[in-house]
């Protein structure tokens, strides 16, 4: 029974990895939110409060990123066929640990489509931030690229989740089931749970012609 489990669930595990699972691709662009357009500019922002400025603005884009007016912005200029909500839950805005960096993700069924709609939501979130707060402090680092390898489905560990609950499962039942009898079995049982002497056997007919 435990053997049987554990492979009917691994089993499952790699069907639903292969076959049910609909492929992610995911696609960023890194970009700097910072004020210095020239040398100048960059020493007088490297003081503590132009950093801790600059950190907390970044937060900010972030949720700009998200908003409704660059999403269907994008929506209309790629002409995709989905909704505000459906590409906002494609969609990830996030600073990079405490530093002035903003990252943009997407994820998408194509890897290629990821791409084109992240870097056209970051080209889209600076023309909306120098048109909101009239300042032109972003500039992108890395444009996203199509990456072929999708982010949700890890095959391998999958298969070896399915063949734990698979084992724990069999053992889960077996014990279950051995819990559950109350057959008597042997003549020990008889003078355990009847209080009865046993008089005699009767051997398995089958089982003496084989020995």
């Amino acid at each position: 029974l435990i053997i049987i489990m554990t492979v009917l669930c691994t089993v499952a595990g790699g069907v639903y990895s292969v076959f049910l699972i609909t492929p992610m691709y995911n696609a960023e662009t890194t970009m700097m939110v910072n004020g210095a357009k020239n040398m100048t500019d960059i020493a007088s922002s490297l003081d503590i409060g132009s950093i801790n400025l600059s950190q907390k603005l970044v937060v900010t884009y972030g949720e700009i990123v998200k908003s409704r007016i660059v999403l269907e912005q994008t929506i209309d200029s790629l002409k995709l066929d989905m909704t505000y909500g459906q590409l906002l839950r494609k969609t990830t805005a996030q600073q990079v640990g405490g530093t002035e960096i903003l990252k943009i993700a997407v994820q998408d069924e194509d890897p290629r489509q990821a791409a084109i709609i992240a870097n056209k939501i970051s080209d889209v979130f600076v023309k909306e931030v120098m048109r909101i707060l009239k300042v032109n402090n972003v500039e992108t680092i890395d444009t996203a690229i199509p990456i072929e390898k999708p982010v949700n489905v890890k095959t391998a560990l999958n298969i070896a989740i399915a063949m734990i609950l698979g084992l724990m499962l069999g053992v889960f039942i077996a014990f279950v089931l051995e819990y559950m009898d109350n057959t008597i079995k042997t003549e020990n049982d008889v003078q355990k749970y009847l209080d009865l002497p046993v008089l005699g056997l009767i051997p398995d007919h089958d089982m003496v012609l084989n020995e």
